[in-house]
């Protein structure tokens, strides 16, 4: 069971991550992009922009402490996940 997290905006959700470009666009409805794992059983979602997307591209698409480090994850509920990933153009199930 993946566990809940409380939204100052939606309450408690189900808990995601998304790197800290698409959080901080949450807000500011940026357009970063938005990549994203496929969601597993008790595992949260995850979400990187492109930026990171490229990041991962550049050094053999290992997701290293030093990447880690650069998407600085931040925890998000299910609903914010959502409203970013609905607030790009383009998204890509990785």
């Amino acid at each position: 069971m993946i566990e809940k997290v409380l939204c100052e905006v939606h309450g408690s959700k189900e808990m995601t991550f998304g790197c800290i470009h698409i959080a901080m666009a949450i807000d500011t409805k940026d357009k970063v992009g938005f990549f994203y794992s496929e969601a597993e059983e008790d595992l949260p979602q995850i979400a990187w922009c492109d930026e990171c997307e490229q990041w991962l591209l550049d050094n053999g698409e290992e997701w290293t402490e030093v990447f880690q480090a650069k998407a600085d994850f931040k925890m998000l509920c299910a609903d914010c996940f959502d409203e970013a990933k609905n607030n790009e153009t383009e998204v890509h199930l990785r």
